[in-house]
């Protein structure tokens, strides 16, 4: 037998793996189309007193159940669920649930979702709160907050529930972010060891910061990034994103030579107002494709599966027109890279509903239409 056939026999023998799809990356290209349903992150609607831990009510979660049916069938895979577990279990040792009846809302929300056929990711959505709360996010207790998560969500299917380590970290330094999530990866790996895990970075699970990254050891993973350029146009008139922000308004998509857009007061010699003069360039199509074609490099670079977690528009002062040639320039680049995603989000703000509605407006229902994976 020829030395050279024989050792090529003996290399695919011995190690298939190079030549298959591992876990996260065959399970990240079932994800597909995905959208964010909020409710059960909302802390700031509970009690400042009480850690926030009564800010939902059973009632009100019961409505979720046909938002979840909705969702599937306007043809949507997977539904991220942001959620705020932290504002149910102790601030301090031994961190037991504090409001162990409040999980039953959670619980809900993922046995209606795998019933209506949807992929779930069990996303850890603002455990430091509004940071008025000290020691809400010490890493202690957000590895024990993941113990406890992992320990109640341990015996769902791992090829349909997926566990999304942290909302967006932010005022956290790279290193500490880091030791952070490989401690909560060393004890949530003890209790399921077979389910995909869901990573983003620093920076509010920067796109710039996760290209700027190295992968984690662990093999199982699907790192996640957020999508919200150009900032200007889909967050304007958020005010909890900044006094500047709150004060802009009517910026059309895209960038047009014949509607300025106006620098309030509160902007200038900021960081919005650096925005204002970048939007020509921000809103450019080619150039938005050129920033997710780059998370997708590093992807394809490191041999590791990403997820866009959010991305959308604020519709306080958008116009839906404008707000869906955004969607249909990200998604038909989403679709063109293969990148799986989560819309944010099915009601309040970011909704793709026309004002007033409860359907997705036909012009958002062409957007999302725009995403055939190649």
């Amino acid at each position: 037998m020829n030395k050279i056939f024989r050792f090529s026999i003996v290399f695919l023998l011995c190690v298939p793996h190079l030549f298959a799809q591992n876990d996260a990356t065959r399970r990240a290209s079932k994800l597909g189309l995905g959208m964010n349903l909020s409710y059960l992150e909302n802390f700031w609607k509970g009690t400042r007193e009480k850690h926030f831990s009564d800010f939902a009510n059973p009632e009100e979660a019961a409505k979720r159940k046909k938002m979840l049916a909705d969702i599937a069938n306007e043809g949507f895979t997977t539904v991220r669920i942001p959620i705020c577990f932290s504002a149910w279990m102790e601030l301090k040792r031994p961190y037991e649930w504090d409001n162990p009846e409040a999980l039953k809302m959670v619980d809900s929300f993922v046995k209606w979702a795998l019933d209506d056929g949807l992929n779930v990711i069990i996303d850890l959505h603002h455990p430091e709160f509004d940071r008025s709360i000290s020691g809400a996010d010490e890493p202690e207790r957000i590895v024990n907050l993941w113990m406890r998560i992992a320990e109640r969500y341990k015996n769902t299917d791992p090829e349909r529930v997926f566990f999304e380590l942290r909302n967006e970290p932010n005022h956290i330094p790279v290193d500490s972010w880091r030791w952070q999530a490989e401690q909560i990866m060393k004890y949530v790996r003890e209790i399921v060891p077979k389910h995909t895990l869901i990573v983003g970075f620093h920076e509010w699970n920067g796109r710039k910061e996760m290209i700027e990254s190295k992968p984690f050891g662990d093999p199982d993973i699907i790192y996640t990034f957020h999508y919200y350029a150009p900032f200007v146009f889909t967050h304007q008139g958020a005010g909890w994103a900044g006094e500047a922000m709150r004060d802009i308004r009517d910026v059309r998509f895209p960038y047009s030579s014949g509607k300025k857009i106006s620098v309030p007061p509160s902007a200038r010699g900021t960081w919005v107002e650096a925005l204002i003069n970048d939007y020509k360039r921000d809103s450019d199509s080619a150039y938005m494709y050129g920033e997710l074609k780059a998370a997708k490099d590093w992807s394809l670079k490191n041999n590791v599966p990403i997820f866009l977690g959010e991305f959308g528009s604020y519709d306080q002062y958008s116009l839906m027109e404008d707000r869906c040639r955004h969607a249909a320039i990200v998604y038909s680049a989403l679709g063109k890279l293969g990148i799986p995603n989560a819309w944010w989000e099915w009601d309040g703000g970011f909704t793709m509903f026309d004002k007033g509605a409860q359907r997705i407006s036909s012009c958002m229902r062409k957007a999302i239409d725009s995403y055939s994976v190649h």
